[in-house]
């Protein structure tokens, strides 16, 4: 079961146009909270600064004890983890695992997948606006393992990277969409941005595709899920960061669109049918 907010139709129809216009990583969300950016970024170093204070770590316990609590009572009878033996590619070492986007709390998924295979806990990069989601939404996003995303350069060259490098040191796994905005209930892989393999490239660590298959439900709450775990794409070292950012994200897209055309036995095409939105009534 997943999180059903308001404005489902509108969302939708954002969905299709942007489909059928080739714009993969615009919002379509219609209530997603709009914040100057001077105020966004005051906000994001606020966030930053509490990290390792007592406050934020309870807060942090209790965010982490609801998204367990969901994930035991929605998640656990109806998702199926595939191919979770490809992580020991990794031999316990960091790496970024990259999936599609879909749901607010569609990673629920891999954070159980996270600890089945004795990862501990799995990071987010999230957008800087969920930051100041109201609600209990707000709440989550605001305090589980995150390290927010804006488009400011001297927060990305600074304290992202620091936050980022302290996540690596701990061996985590850390989860970035590069279809950066969230389409809900769509099934289909959408093509990426460079930003996450430029950070494994540079870091030099191998990313992780990872597909949601989306299974017929009755309605958009009882969805259920089917994580694939790809084969890692690892950093060739015969070439450079940019380089190899480009060849990583290309790897990562054709993992997905076979495993898409794999699940639901049909080419990746983007004209838009209702069928590509699970749960949705025709």
């Amino acid at each position: 079961m997943l999180l059903v907010t308001p404005g489902r139709a509108e969302a939708i129809e954002n969905i299709k146009r942007a489909a059928l216009e080739g714009r993969f990583n615009d919002k379509t969300e219609p209530f997603d909270p709009q914040w100057g950016p001077e105020a966004l970024k005051a906000n994001i170093l606020n966030y930053a600064s509490r990290l390792h204070s007592l406050g934020f770590k309870l807060k942090n316990a209790l965010a982490r004890a609801i998204v367990d609590i969901w994930v035991r009572k929605w998640s656990d009878p109806v998702n199926e983890i595939v191919g979770l033996e490809k992580l020991d590619a990794l031999n316990g070492g960091p790496a970024f695992i990259t999936s599609n986007h879909f749901n607010p709390f569609d990673n629920g998924v891999h954070r159980r997948m996270c600890k089945l295979a004795g990862h501990g806990r799995l990071v987010a990069v999230s957008q800087g606006t969920n930051f100041v989601m109201p609600g209990l939404n707000g709440f989550i996003l605001r305090n589980i393992d995150v390290v927010p995303i804006i488009p400011e350069p001297s927060y990305m060259n600074g304290e992202f990277r620091r936050l980022m490098q302290e996540h690596l040191d701990k061996n985590r796994l850390i989860l970035i969409y590069p279809e950066q905005e969230m389409w809900f209930n769509y099934r289909k892989p959408r093509p990426g941005k460079r930003g996450a393999f430029l950070f494994a490239a540079q870091w030099n660590v191998p990313v992780v595709p990872m597909f949601v298959e989306l299974k017929d439900a009755s309605s958009f709450a009882d969805v259920k899920l089917v994580l694939h775990i790809l084969d890692p794409i690892f950093p060739d070292p015969s070439k450079s960061a940019r380089e190899n950012s480009f060849l990583m994200c290309e790897a990562d897209y054709q993992a997905k669109k076979t495993c898409y055309e794999q699940c639901y036995g049909k080419p990746l095409v983007y004209d838009f049918e209702p069928s590509d939105i699970a749960g949705l009534k025709a």
